[in-house]
């Protein structure tokens, strides 16, 4: 059945590209293809004598996990994660961002059933770097980034992945609430949506189950994620502060496309200067790697991919006081309303969990030194 399954679903992706892009969804399928055949069901593996105690410890308690994701969260677990994979890699897949260079948007890419995406997933990185070569060979800007888990929106059932199993434990429940979620709701063509709510259902499952398992030893490990999450979110608002200035600066220049990149450098430099005299408060070193020659503008884009309505999935779970099933038929119904519409309820949603943020991080210190670094793109130009 999944065989008969897994042949459809390659027909169709030739039949609506009409094969144009072959060459990808060959790897696509053989990397998926190649999971499937690799995957052993949970109870062998747990059963084998040669399974460590720690691979078969994590391995009880992501079962523990997922059914508190069916009975607590009501995201649909089924038969996916009853199979377990042991990668040689640190990654499954490798996605490609692509942009311009004076321009802050993202090169789309379409895929059957799914519908667009500002990214390419390939299961083997040099293949991954290939397509950057190629985009970088255009003019583009192009940023690589490794992915531990993925989700096939209920097409096959998704094997437990060694590059992730043995994440901490609040970290583990995150990205396994957040995969679940995309089969709970999805969006054709908005990625943004997408993720977003993805993201918050993980990092609010995470929070659910941890009050509810009260573990002592789970504690320490989720005050740990606590912190590296407001980390993230710290370097992640600075980060977007920088693609907002550099927007600004690409729609207001004009001239020889010499001076443009001469000002589009001098305002990076500031915004890495800026990070450098920050560093401490930016995740104390965790992000040089993209503070360097990786800082361009398909890492910008990448970044504003996953997060960017979270607040407002936030503010419409607060809104229903925390009631799973009203929250879902709230986030189902904005998925029913057109574009427009659907896009000025979230703005709505949106200004209004920012401005409680605001108000709670008031006296947030490190704000205002992140803030000392904004608005420079007038500088730039005169």
């Amino acid at each position: 059945m999944k065989m008969k399954k897994f042949a459809g679903w390659i027909l169709v992706c030739c039949l609506i590209s009409g094969c144009e892009s072959l060459r990808f969804y060959h790897q696509a399928a053989l990397g998926q293809w190649t999971l499937l055949q690799r995957s052993a069901p949970m109870d062998v593996v747990l059963q084998d004598p040669a399974t460590s105690e720690q691979l078969r410890a994590r391995l009880e308690t992501i079962q523990s996990m997922l059914q508190f994701a069916e009975d607590e969260l009501q995201l649909v677990v089924a038969d996916r994660y009853q199979r377990y994979v042991a990668l040689e890699r640190d990654y499954v897949v490798w996605n490609v961002f692509a942009a311009p260079p004076l321009a802050m948007r993202s090169e789309q890419w379409c895929y059957p059933l799914v519908g667009c995406a500002p990214y390419r997933g390939y299961f083997a990185e040099a293949d991954a770097h290939t397509l950057a070569a190629r985009y970088d060979q255009k003019g583009f800007e192009t940023y690589i980034g490794g992915v531990p888990a993925y989700s096939t929106l209920g097409w096959f059932d998704d094997p437990l992945l060694s590059s992730f199993v043995f994440y901490s434990e609040p970290a583990l429940a995150n990205l396994l609430f957040h995969e679940l979620a995309h089969s709970k709701v999805w969006l054709k063509d908005n990625v943004a949506f997408n993720e977003s709510f993805a993201s918050f259902v993980g990092a609010q499952g995470v929070r659910v189950w941890l009050s509810a398992v009260q573990s002592e030893a789970a504690q320490p490990s989720f005050a740990r994620w606590q912190q590296r999450q407001a980390a993230w979110r710290r370097f992640k608002t600075f980060a977007l502060a920088a693609k907002d200035d550099l927007a600004s600066l690409y729609r207001r220049q004009s001239g020889p496309v010499s001076e443009r990149m001469r000002q589009r450098d001098t305002l990076r430099a500031h915004w890495q200067a800026c990070y450098a005299q920050h560093r401490k408060h930016l995740g104390d070193g965790r992000f040089d790697s993209l503070m360097g020659e990786r800082f361009n503008n398909a890492l910008l884009l990448s970044l504003g991919t996953y997060e960017d309505w979270v607040s407002a999935f936030a503010q419409m779970f607060a809104d229903v006081d925390g009631d799973w099933s009203n929250f879902y038929q709230q986030v189902t119904a904005l998925t029913e309303l057109s574009s427009r519409d659907r896009f000025e309820q979230m703005q709505a949603l949106r200004q209004r969990g920012l401005l409680q943020q605001q108000n709670a991080q008031r006296t947030d210190h490190q704000n205002t030194e992140q803030v000392q670094c904004q608005a420079f793109a007038d500088h730039v130009l005169n």
